[in-house]
């Protein structure tokens, strides 16, 4: 899977970097799951490493508001693996080198961040980054349950 790394059941949209970009994403990968005959109940997983990674984008990468910057986002479906592929280009941010949280601390003397990112990690099968080109390119992938299987 090269280029953006999408599989053969492809979509690729570009986003608004902004929280109302955010909110469009999630109603991208819905469609994107039901034109392909994926329940909510099996892509919730994804929505939420997708929620949590393109608010982070936002927040973090383009300091709140991302003005007339785009995200481009490609959802992909092969062999029984959704596929999410995000591009932006924020400042350099690779989650897989973010330690794991404290959460043996007093929440009250915890710093804060790091506990969006260990859940993505938990809730994918796959993840890779890359920065090429001064883009950030993301990859998340998630087993889908066969036909008439559990979630």
């Amino acid at each position: 899977m090269r280029g953006l790394g999408v599989a053969p059941a492809q979509r690729t949209v570009r986003v608004p970097g902004s929280m109302a970009g955010v909110r469009q994403a999630a109603g991208e990968l819905e469609a994107f799951a039901a034109a392909h005959g994926l329940a909510p109940d099996e892509i919730w997983s994804v929505q939420v490493a997708l929620d949590e990674v393109l608010s982070n984008v936002v927040r973090h990468g383009y300091g709140g508001e991302g003005g007339e910057r785009t995200v481009e986002l490609a959802f992909g479906l092969a062999a029984g693996v959704l596929e999410v592929v995000i591009v932006d280009d924020a400042l350099p941010f690779d989650a897989r080198q973010v330690p794991e949280p404290d959460t043996e601390t007093p929440i009250e003397e915890r710093k804060i961040g790091g506990l969006g990112v260990a859940i993505t990690r938990r809730l994918m099968d796959g993840i890779e980054y890359e920065r090429r080109d001064g883009m950030n390119r993301l990859v998340l992938r998630k087993r889908m349950a066969p036909a008439g299987g559990a979630g």
